[in-house]
């Protein structure tokens, strides 16, 4: 995505852009899409040693509603996009601790490339939910045409000569193993498959380890972003088989690659039969009494929009029924897993679906030219031709502009919109109104506002949108304070009169 950053006043100037030669970070947005409707943080460039210090300035400045706003059903905080060639092991390391601890979603879109201390930042994507035995979980997202690229840590060839130099042999290699022993410590922290470690330690200073196919998704536990599972599967069938590759290396500890050839039949109807949800079809994995018999996938749960039950069953007992062991489900809106395991940040665990584990293995998902794809940017709001932004008062001072979103301010009112479908209308009125107290609550089919304080941090905002057919707007006006002191009279006056004057396709406020 093109961005043109025109510069913040002094005051905001550091959150906008960071130390010299540091990654750019910038604010997007207030809703970056239907799934994830949370402000929008881009990361662009190296990752140097301050980049932590500048995303916290940000969050803290911009990210007002925080785990009040995320309930039971859960939520990130933000969402952080990420593009960048790598840089500082440590920093990225760092990067990636503080996303978990304020529970900030990572995503790499189509086209971006994350690589090295880059890609160890964004294993930090988390989220959060209030609901009993859940709290922060794993919301890590990559898009097909993406690359999210990983290696072991190294020294370029001049500082390993001079560190041989300066130090010796023995301790220049305790100093390797030293990186390489806290790169695994922090791998597993992230819950990523051991299997991986033997791609990521293989791999030289010129090659990476990439997350392009299903596989890689599967072991590094990183999701495909929240699409219905129908655009992601052509054959049933052999969706069902991908997945029960899957389960059978959760289930053994080994590589889903080596689980291929375990199979002993086609797909086949009336395979087995459960207590409680009857009928089964699958596939036979062999005969052994008390063992794995088959892979299968309930016909209850075929009836269903995509929220498949998927398991490894037991040979028969006495009583004729098989018996689930590892199993795997699959839910549209709500938790779908794979596995077991007590803890979230533990367990194969996403809020949505789990597309990715109906996709063959060895094939990069872009290459299977999916309908999924085309879901993502609707769910993305993406247009190819968006609508225009709103025409805005000349008070305001233009800071970050896209096609399809800008950042100004007037003073300390800072104004973030966002334009495209009618899906950016629908999924703000959706939204649950959580964290936030509303002095006013408004609305009908094509426009609404709701105007109040967050719980959170005490901020005042008005959040608003419009709706003009097929297009759509919503806006949020929030008053950010260099202090996160209480807004002056000056501050709501001006958050009032920008706000009335804003006007999209005609459409505007009723002030009067």
């Amino acid at each position: 995505m093109t961005r043109l950053t025109i510069g913040l006043v002094a005051l905001f100037l550091a959150l906008a852009w960071g130390p010299a030669q540091a990654a750019t970070i910038s604010i997007v947005s207030m809703q970056y899409s239907a799934a994830h409707p949370v402000p929008h943080i881009h990361y662009e460039g190296e990752t140097v040693a301050g980049d932590v210090a500048t995303l916290q300035s940000v969050y803290n400045s911009f990210v007002k509603c925080r785990l009040a706003c995320s309930g039971p059903d859960g939520s990130a905080t933000a969402v952080l996009t990420l593009n960048g060639p790598g840089g500082s092991y440590s920093e990225g390391l760092a990067l990636a601790d503080f996303l978990r601890a304020n529970h900030i979603a990572t995503v790499v879109e189509r086209g971006a490339q994350c690589y090295s201390a880059c890609a160890f930042a964004f294993l930090g994507g988390s989220a959060y939910s209030s609901q009993e035995g859940m709290g922060t979980y794993i919301d890590r997202m990559v898009e097909p045409g993406s690359v999210v690229g990983f290696h072991a840590p190294y020294s370029d060839e001049n500082s390993f000569l001079q560190a041989l130099q300066e130090r010796g042999a023995m301790e220049t290699q305790g100093e390797t193993r030293d990186s390489l022993a806290l790169m695994v410590k922090e791998l597993v922290k992230w819950n990523v498959d051991p299997e991986v470690l033997f791609y990521m330690v293989g791999m030289g200073p010129d090659e990476t380890y990439n997350l392009l196919a299903a596989d890689d998704l599967y072991l590094a536990r990183v999701a495909l972003p929240p699409t219905p599972t129908s655009s992601w599967i052509t054959d049933l069938p052999s969706a069902v088989k991908n997945v029960c590759e899957r389960l059978l290396a959760i289930d053994e500890r080994a590589d889903p690659l080596d689980m291929v050839e375990r199979f002993q039949s086609d797909y086949t109807t009336d395979i087995g039969k459960t207590q409680y949800s009857g009928a089964l079809s699958g596939y036979k994995l062999g005969d052994r009494p008390l063992a794995i018999g088959s892979c299968a996938i309930t016909e209850q749960s075929l009836a269903t929009d995509g929220d498949y039950e998927i398991a490894l069953y037991y040979t028969p007992g006495l009583d004729g029924l098989n018996a689930p062991g590892t199993s795997f489900f699959n839910r549209q809106r709500g938790w779908s897993s794979a596995g077991t395991g007590g803890d979230p940040l533990k367990r194969i665990l996403q809020k949505g679906p789990l597309n990715s584990y109906f996709l063959p293995m060895g094939v990069k998902i872009d290459d299977l030219d999916l309908p999924g794809e085309a879901e993502i940017d609707k769910n993305r709001f993406n247009a190819l031709l968006p609508p225009l932004l709103a025409t805005i008062p000349d008070e305001l001072t233009i800071d970050n502009v896209t096609p399809s979103s800008r950042v100004s301010h007037s003073g300390n009112v800072f104004v973030f919109e966002r334009v495209g479908s009618d899906l950016v209308f629908d999924s703000a009125r959706a939204k649950p109104v959580l964290g936030r107290t509303l002095t006013n609550d408004a609305g009908n089919d094509v426009s609404f506002v709701r105007e109040g304080t967050y719980d959170d941090t005490g901020a005042s905002f008005s959040w608003f949108g419009f709706k003009n057919g097929p297009d759509s707007t919503v806006i949020e006006a929030v008053i950010v304070t260099p202090d996160n002191s209480p807004a002056t009279a000056d501050d709501l006056d001006t958050l009032r009169r920008v706000q009335c004057a804003i006007t999209f396709e005609d459409l505007a406020l009723d002030c009067s």
